[in-house]
């Protein structure tokens, strides 16, 4: 048999199950050795430790807060007004009112002898009306009864009467808006921490007023007869009342959800949250127990370099590293424990002060212990700065 023969033979013979699954049995094996090998090599090269105070980089990399300050809560109280919202629609305006007397009162079940002796307008003023609404398709030729079209008609007067007393609500004249009335009002808050109202009465005046025409939509269900077409024509009017008389408590918890930029003002929560400029110098732990004799060992070396011993050499070649190091300077927040290399945003108390500024927490840097290998941070200067943050009222916590 040829060679050529022999590889279609073996091409031709058919491969066991067992040694196959066998095969891949392996090789699974090794690859999931190999990949956890892999991820040990890259975890030991991660905790690679320190070596000298020059490895600036590195030292970056490893700075965390000593002890994580502690939780604060900050309850701010926005002043309610008792407001109500009233519905009205432009398709259901355009219908005169002896046309909704008419319509309602025949889908009430009144007859038209009745809606005369009602009006004092006269039979024939209503007469005229009736044959202008059979006309239209509302009424049937009996004069009586209202038609498919009619009826719908009534729903939605019907609809618009039971709207007609307002949808009582509140209205957060922090927030400048309209919102569910709530249980949780108060009406003694700390006066430090009430909010200033943003309320003008003038511009309450105009049609759909802040957020009044969502919550009226709100009203207009599915199965309202021409439910599209009011929605489309819905506007509202409000009434507010003149005096706050509760408040609504709401807390700031989360102090990394401000906004440093001025432009987002409106509805917002001024706070000063303090932070520390802080900068360091990496030293080596193990001279610590000579720094007092280091000046000696530079002056014995300027004069008498063969004097100094060994030991005495390397610690005069570690304090020259340390001098010569880069230092770190960070911001550290102190309410939230964050770490920044930039100082954006970050500044003296402007003249016009915040409302409310946060008391500042001791916060120090160290380094990861298990990969400082004895190096640690010195702090040479601290600034007491701060960052003045806006918290919107929609990220506030009720």
């Amino acid at each position: 048999m040829g060679i050529f023969d022999f590889w279609s033979s073996k091409r031709r013979e058919s491969v066991d199950p067992a040694t196959a699954s066998h095969s891949s049995s392996a090789l699974n094996r090794d690859y999931t050795r190999r990949s956890t090998l892999s991820r040990e090599a890259k975890t030991n090269d991660e905790k690679k430790k320190l070596t000298s105070v020059a490895e600036t980089r590195e030292i970056k990399k490893i700075l965390r807060v000593q002890n994580q300050p502690s939780r604060i809560e900050l309850t701010f109280y926005c002043p309610i007004r008792d407001a109500k919202i009233f519905c009205h629609s432009v398709l259901v305006d355009k219908l005169g009112d002896l046309t909704k007397f008419i319509i309602l009162s025949l889908f009430e079940g009144h007859t038209v002898e009745e809606i005369s002796a009602l009006t004092q307008m006269g039979k024939t003023t209503v007469n005229e009306e009736l044959e202008y609404l059979i006309h239209g398709g509302l009424i049937g030729e009996d004069r009586k009864t209202l038609t498919e079209l009619g009826n719908q008609y009534g729903m939605l007067l019907k609809k618009f009467i039971n709207l007609s007393d307002g949808i009582a609500v509140s209205f957060n004249a922090f927030a400048n808006q309209f919102e569910p009335a709530d249980e949780q009002y108060v009406s003694d808050p700390d006066e430090k921490y009430v909010l200033e109202s943003h309320f003008m009465p003038i511009l309450a005046r105009n049609e759909d007023f802040r957020n009044s025409l969502d919550i009226a939509k709100e009203q207009i269900e599915e199965d309202t007869p021409f439910c599209w077409e009011i929605n489309r024509s819905l506007y509202t009017t409000v009434r507010i009342e003149r005096e706050c008389v509760k408040y609504k408590p709401i807390s700031v918890r989360d102090f990394t959800k401000g906004y440093t930029s001025e432009s987002q003002r409106e509805s917002c929560v001024r706070i000063a949250i303090p932070c520390d400029w802080v900068t360091y110098q990496p030293r080596y732990k193990w001279i610590d127990a000579y720094r007092d004799a280091i000046p000696q060992i530079l002056s014995i070396d300027e004069k008498y370099d063969d004097l100094l011993s060994d030991k005495a050499k390397l610690i005069k070649k570690a304090a020259k590293e340390e001098d010569e190091a880069e230092t770190l300077t960070e911001c550290i927040n102190t309410i939230t424990g964050s770490i920044s290399h930039y100082r954006d945003s970050i500044r003296d108390l402007p003249e016009n002060q915040p409302e409310y500024i946060l008391e500042r927490q001791p916060i120090q840097l160290v380094l990861d212990d298990e990969v400082s290998n004895g190096i640690y941070l010195h702090e040479i200067k601290r600034e007491h700065l701060y960052q003045v943050c806006y918290f919107p009222y929609s990220r506030l916590e009720v």
